[in-house]
């Protein structure tokens, strides 16, 4: 099989001929790597190392091009996204609103502001090294409210002022249906996945309630997750913190597969997430890169992907990190995780 196919199906919870292997690293531990591996490039350390180089934000991933208005650039050097996010929580976009009318003053994003020739062409050469093709962005969840309001703004205002939060809430969800139809069509069917991530929690809590996510931030996420389906792709989302108590609802709105699946958060053990959502739900990742892979020994990770793999899989499971790996992880533990998925995975 090749990566592509071997994503997919488990995605499609579908048998494969191993577990597939995600990987996710900082620099310096992947250049540790490739020394090891005797390569120079990132596509050779893969077929090496039998990894299927599934990563948002590397080969996988194709996007429009922006050239919209030149992004804000603040007084510290950092430049903004065409949000006007710094992800250091420098400057915040509609930090200062405080009514609706407030919202106006804001120039909210056009899909305008994006060129989106070419993707389809970028998609096929993709494919054509037997690798999935990733594209979308659904972020318009309680993150988002987050660094466009700040932390303390985001968590009140739905229930200091809820029309005010629907208001803009509502504005960021049309951008990103308009912005999604553009970029997914211009693809003409080549897309495989959908990314999105939202932070929805931290280890032990959700960020705000249930109730009050599912009143703000579930609607937003249906409307532009039914773009995607639309296109016929697998939706991957990305939340590292708490959200088990809404992972029907993800379900529900079209949720296909699951990252990073930490074991350390709340309500993120292994042998119920699979007991209880494995029938409906794939998961990417799962290797404890906070203690585990830090400061555990050779035979310890060994042990904690064949786990992993036992539980997780054998179906419905792509192994990876709990997080992107770090370069203070020792190379002899990021070696035993990759070899040891490879030597247990196999069917």
């Amino acid at each position: 099989m090749t990566s592509r196919e071997r994503i997919l199906a488990a995605i499609n919870h579908q048998q494969t001929d191993r577990v597939p292997v995600g990987f996710e690293c900082h620099p310096g531990l992947q250049q540790q790597l490739m020394d090891y591996y005797g390569v120079t490039d990132r596509l050779s350390m893969f077929k090496k190392m039998g990894i299927e180089g599934f990563s948002v934000f590397f080969e996988s991933f194709v996007g429009p091009k922006y050239i919209g208005p030149e992004q804000k650039k603040l007084d510290n050097g950092a430049t903004c996204d065409f949000w006007g996010i710094d992800f250091n929580q420098h400057n915040l976009p509609i930090g200062d609103c405080d009514t609706i009318t407030d919202l106006d003053n804001y120039n909210w994003p056009s899909a305008d502001w994006f060129d989106y020739s070419g993707i389809r062409e970028k998609c096929l050469a993709i494919k054509e090294l037997g690798l999935p093709t990733v594209g979308g962005e659904g972020g318009c969840g309680i993150q988002f409210a987050i660094n466009m309001r700040g932390y303390e703004n985001a968590l009140v205002d739905p229930l200091a002022d809820p029309d005010f939060a629907h208001a803009y809430m509502q504005r960021a969800g049309d951008f990103f249906v308009d912005w999604n139809e553009r970029w997914l069509s211009a693809a003409a069917g080549e897309f495989d996945i959908f990314r999105c991530g939202d932070e929805i929690g931290a280890n032990d809590r959700m960020h705000c309630s249930p109730e009050i996510w599912r009143e703000f931030y579930k609607p937003q996420l249906k409307r532009v997750f039914a773009v995607a389906k639309r296109h016929n792709m697998k939706i991957w989302f990305h939340c590292c913190g708490m959200c088990r108590p809404v992972i029907d609802d993800l379900i529900e709105i079209g949720v296909d597969l699951w990252d990073p699946v930490p074991g350390y958060v709340t309500g993120n053990k292994h042998t119920e997430l699979k007991k209880e959502f494995g029938g409906r739900l794939a998961f990417i990742g799962g290797i404890d890169t906070v203690t585990l892979l830090r400061h555990g020994s050779v035979q310890q990770v060994r042990d904690a992907v064949k786990l992993a793999i036992d539980t997780l899989g054998p179906t419905g499971y792509i192994l990876g990190g709990s997080q992107c790996l770090t370069d203070d992880i020792p190379l002899e533990n990021a070696v035993a995780m990759f070899e040891a998925a490879v030597e247990f995975g196999k069917r």
